[in-house]
Order: C-alpha cells, then sequence, then structure tokens
C-alpha cells in the first residue's frame, strides 16, 4: 500500500475501533487495483494510438454519445476529430467544404512544407494550424465530462494538423488526393460544413 494511502488508512481505522483492519486492508487493495487496471487500459489504449499510423484518406467515426473510446485501442486522435454541431456528422470523400489534415510524426522541415503548400495552394481560402499544446485545451474540453479520460492523456498524443477551408468543395477529392502522398501527413478528414462553423469542421 503507498504511503500516502496507508496513512489515510490508519487514521479511519483509528477512528472507527470496531473495524475489522484486515478486511478493510482487503477491500481498499481490491479497490484500489480496480482503479489502476482502468488506469492501465486508458494509458495502454493512448499508446495503441500514438504508434499506429492509419495513413488512408478518410477518418475513423466515434460513438454517437459522447462517451471517450473505452478499452484498445483507444483512439485519442479520433477523440479530436468531432464535428462542429453546424458540420455533416460524418466524413465525406467529396465535395467536402471544410478538412483537416491531420500529421504524424512529421518533421519541422515536412511540417513547413506542408503549411506552405497550403498557403500557396489557390484552392485553399483559410488554413489555420494547430499545435498539440493548442489541440489539448479543446481536448480536454471536449471531453469535460470524462475527466479520468482527459487525465490519462497528455498532449504529446494529441496530433498536430492543418485545418482549412475550400474555395471550391469540388476540388476535394483532388486535393485530399494530392495531400496524402506528401510526408508527414497521416489522413485528412473533409466535411460539409456552413460558412459559419469553424475552420476545419471541427468542434473548436
Amino acid at each position: 500500500m503507498e504511503p500516502g494511502l496507508r496513512e489515510q488508512f490508519d487514521r479511519a481505522v483509528r477512528a472507527d475501533p470496531g473495524a475489522d483492519p484486515g478486511e478493510m486492508a482487503k477491500a481498499a487493495m481490491v479497490h484500489g487495483g480496480r482503479i489502476r487496471r482502468r488506469r492501465r487500459l486508458a494509458v495502454a489504449g493512448v499508446a495503441a494510438v500514438v504508434v499506429a499510423g492509419v495513413g488512408t484518406v478518410g477518418a475513423v467515426a466515434l460513438p454517437d454519445s459522447a462517451v471517450p473510446p473505452a478499452g484498445p485501442p483507444a483512439m485519442v486522435a479520433a477523440a479530436m476529430r468531432l464535428p462542429a454541431p453546424e458540420c455533416s456528422k460524418d466524413p465525406v470523400a467529396a465535395g467536402a467544404t471544410d478538412a483537416a489534415v491531420f500529421l504524424h510524426e512529421a518533421t519541422d522541415r515536412q511540417r513547413s512544407a506542408i503549411g506552405r503548400a497550403l498557403h500557396e495552394d489557390e484552392r485553399v481560402a483559410t488554413v489555420i494550424f494547430e499545435s498539440r499544446e493548442d489541440a489539448y485545451p479543446r481536448f480536454a474540453a471536449l471531453w469535460a465530462d470524462s475527466p479520468e479520460f482527459v487525465a490519462s492523456v497528455s498532449p504529446d498524443s494529441l496530433p498536430e494538423s492543418y485545418r482549412l477551408r475550400l474555395r471550391d468543395p469540388a476540388q476535394f477529392t483532388a486535393f485530399s488526393r494530392e495531400y496524402a502522398t506528401k510526408p508527414g501527413v497521416q489522413e485528412i478528414v473533409g466535411r460539409i460544413c456552413p460558412q459559419s462553423a469553424p475552420v476545419g469542421g471541427g468542434a473548436w
């Protein structure tokens, strides 16, 4: 038993002279073991997502309810792909007005090259870069009802991304095929959004 827990346990036993220390210790260890197993599963799931690379154009849809993915694979990257309420619920392969270009282990040179290409691309009306540090507060707000899930994730576990709005939705298919081949790009998620929605179609 950890020192801090042991001290609290001893104080509780002293406060209740009728308590059986042996039985209380067994109950505490069982309960603590359940908590540690849940935490290990969450962390293991996060690690599985960080190691795995999807590398395809498309997206992984989250469950309808705002419940974090449970058990391996816990799709932390997918947790950042929740659509803005105004946008299409599911990603689209054609006709997207907005897109998120998710990066995976991109080097500084690759990141800069992708950003430069997007800023110079005449098909792109607006582009915003979201770092891991920028993404974390939004991630924490999205999953505020699941504090254990949030606590198991660090900024390093989240994906970097470029979020953009296209001038012409008809250009999305060709755009996504082109950028999917660039080094450092993991996947491209397209959605259909009104002009009032956040750029990139995500729940900012």
